[in-house]
């Protein structure tokens, strides 16, 4: 494959390079994608459950590494991107499994979380997931390492995603290679690269805007994962607003393009559900919706006395026990 180098951003302080993550970050949203480049300080730091998140995907990042003893960590706890890069040229040569290894290409720049060796000048791209199957965004994610490497000219032959088997149990130490399954995607992975030369080059033009892109709020701000911009672009929204209607997000999509935000302001002639229709009715009275008989009707069932128990639960991507399977939710 041949690629033509998009136009770089000019220099003016920003980066010369889209990282893998930034990419992804443009593809969902490019008001976040200039954000990420032009206001920094308006995404917030991962809360305690994004890092728990985070540090679920290292743990089985490192587990992945298990399924290859004899790889070698590229540039740990290197920061410069000119340094990982030559790190890396250096490691290829000894022909064994590199993790992280790091490529810049024709303003694009990439870690490969496991390269892994095959015939002379050949390569298989391991991408390592801690979910339970592939999902489309680990297309996007595998299709732009492999652009960036062929354009840096190395031979690809195979693209593939690790995730967790989630039929996998628990029985002793963790085996690797039973909690994993190999899927190769190359074929889905390079049709998809074929956009990315005109997809970067629009990136770096959103990058060298003025002002942030003017893109309106929608499903894409929890897809395919919620936008670290979320609510500071839905800051605008009334506490008692359209996308609040009870198991009604399309519907109050639909609202938000006729300019209706308040749940109170919904026109008669919408058709709403016997419970969004509560909802409403209490937006637009502020009284509180209270159904005696039924509360009645229920109260009359019950037998004193009463016990009650609650309790919360947790799953980890890992089992922590015999006899449990990835996520699976224990007490």
């Amino acid at each position: 494959m041949v690629y033509s180098a998009p136009v770089a951003p000019e220099s003016s302080g920003q980066e010369s390079f889209i990282s893998k993550s930034k990419y992804l970050w443009g593809l969902q949203c490019p008001r976040l994608l200039w954000t990420a480049y032009n206001q920094k300080d308006l995404i917030p730091e991962p809360d305690a459950a994004q890092q728990a998140v985070f540090d679920q995907g290292h743990e089985v990042g490192q587990l992945a590494k298990q399924l290859y003893p004899d790889g070698i960590e590229i540039g740990e706890g290197v920061l410069d991107l000119e340094e990982t890069v030559r790190l890396t040229d250096q490691a290829m040569n000894l022909r064994r499994p590199l993790f992280e290894a790091a490529f810049k290409a024709h303003g694009g720049y990439c870690r490969v979380d496991i390269l892994v060796p095959r015939r002379t000048y050949e390569w298989d791209i391991v991408e390592v997931k801690s979910t339970t199957s592939v999902k489309e965004v680990h297309l996007h994610d595998l299709a732009f390492q492999a652009w960036v490497l062929t354009s840096a000219g190395n031979r690809i032959q195979r693209c593939s995603i690790l995730h967790i088997n989630p039929d996998f149990v628990r029985c002793g130490p963790i085996d690797p290679k039973q909690f994993f399954i190999r899927q190769d995607l190359k074929e889905q992975v390079f049709e998809r690269t074929r956009s990315i030369d005109d997809q970067l080059a629009e990136m770096f033009q959103v990058i060298r805007q003025q002002a942030h892109p003017d893109v309106k709020i929608g499903p894409h701000c929890d897809d395919p994962y919620t936008c670290p911009l979320h609510d500071h672009c839905w800051a605008f929204l009334p506490e008692n607003n359209v996308l609040t209607l009870y198991r009604g997000t399309k519907k109050g999509l639909l609202l938000l393009e006729r300019g209706i935000t308040d749940l109170q302001d919904i026109p008669a002639d919408v058709p709403l559900t016997d419970s969004q229709e509560i909802q409403v009715q209490a937006a637009k009275t502020g009284k509180p919706h209270i159904d005696r008989p039924a509360i009645r009707t229920f109260l009359s069932q019950l037998e004193y006395p009463l016990s009650f128990l609650d309790f919360e639960t947790f799953g980890t991507a890992i089992p922590l026990f015999d006899g449990l399977s990835p996520y699976q939710q224990v007490p």
